[in-house]
């Protein structure tokens, strides 16, 4: 379970499932249901392995579902559309309010255990990596927009496969990098403490 957990943990999966039900049907009421039960097989493993689902992954479920049951009703994508720029929005806005009311860093808290020497940069370098990251996400949701404006529904996909994949890995690594830059080496840091002691 924990293994098969990991495997749709993958981004590149979801995209492989979205590439796999879209190129040979061109539907896009099998795309939403195929979306609809991957995210729902996530939620439910998640709970079933960790006792706790994300809050991020049950959030984009809450959009999901009645969003995408109206795409299926309906039969209009646009609900599905719209469900990632909503998504891109409100993970943006939450970096904002958490940093702007100063209770959470929910990036410091994310990217704090990719390394101890982490834990030591500035507060000036994780509030600039917070809103940049937030701002980022903010406007890939109104790229996505401006795509579904379009009308193509090929080049929505593309997008999205595609477009929106390469923009957040730039966005991600920008940002890592950024913060990685800024943490102080654990060598230097040793070798003053031993200079103060000598």
């Amino acid at each position: 379970m924990a293994g098969l957990l990991k495997i749709l943990n993958n981004p590149l999966t979801l995209i492989i499932i979205m590439a796999g039900t879209w190129y040979p049907t061109r539907d896009f009421l099998a795309l939403t249901a195929a979306i609809m039960s991957f995210v729902t097989l996530q939620v439910l493993l998640e709970k079933m392995v960790n006792g706790e689902i994300p809050d991020f992954l049950f959030g984009s479920w809450c959009l999901l579902i009645p969003l995408g049951s109206m795409t299926l009703f309906f039969r209009d994508p646009l609900f599905l559309q719209w469900k990632f720029s909503v998504v891109y929005w409100l993970f943006g806005l939450i970096l904002i309010v958490s940093r702007f009311l100063g209770k959470k860093d929910i990036l410091k808290s994310m990217l704090s255990l990719a390394g101890p020497q982490l834990k030591n940069v500035e507060d000036i370098v994780w509030k600039r990596a917070n809103y940049c990251m937030a701002f980022g996400l903010i406007f890939l949701g109104f790229l996505n927009l401006y795509v579904i404006r379009m009308e193509d529904m090929d080049l929505w996909i593309n997008f999205k496969f595609y477009g929106a994949t390469i923009y957040s890995f730039l966005l991600f690594a920008i940002v890592g990098y950024y913060i990685f830059s800024n943490a102080p080496e654990e060598n230097s840091s040793t070798s003053r403490s031993d200079e103060m002691e000598a």
